[in-house]
């Protein structure tokens, strides 16, 4: 496989990989290095035009991680709680309804241990998205800081 070299926004690509909307997707423009938001019914280009762009090979969609490798990684970061109370707490939201939702919510009793998490999910999230290049041929390079912060606390 021929390896392309793009400047690309990790902070996208990395957001790109996270972010569910039936409505719409993101995609790799392979000649710009760019991270496209496509939206059903929106201002930009139409679904046939990004369509067009992936059958010329201009275009990679971006699929997002699938909801069952975020929460494995979640189960990962309790079990490395050991065994504390906060661990269990955590285990306990997995196990129940809306478990996305409830482990935020027991980690919001608990800023050092959120700030934990989101360090660990942005870990997680930066590898995700070098293999996700890497199974595509592309080598990447960073584009500069927009002057955002470097993590992403967007409730997902």
């Amino acid at each position: 496989m021929t390896r392309r070299r793009l400047t690309i926004d990790s902070d996208d690509l990395e957001m790109a990989l996270t972010w569910r909307d039936p409505e719409g997707g993101h995609y790799l423009d392979l000649t710009t290095g760019e991270i496209l938001f496509w939206s059903r019914g929106g201002d930009g280009p139409s679904e046939e035009e990004m369509d067009g762009g992936v059958t010329e090979g201009r275009l990679i969609a971006i699929e997002p991680l699938p909801s069952s490798v975020e929460y494995g990684w979640m189960e990962e970061f309790a079990a490395a709680l050991g065994d504390s109370d906060l661990r269990h707490r955590l285990d306990a939201a997995l196990a129940g309804h809306r478990p996305f939702r409830r482990f935020k919510d027991v980690l919001a009793d608990s800023p050092a241990d959120r700030e934990a998490w989101f360090a660990f999910h942005a870990e997680r999230t930066r590898a995700a998205a070098r293999e996700w290049l890497d199974d595509h041929g592309v080598e990447m390079e960073d584009a500069p800081a927009r002057g955002r912060p470097s993590d992403d606390r967007r409730e997902n």
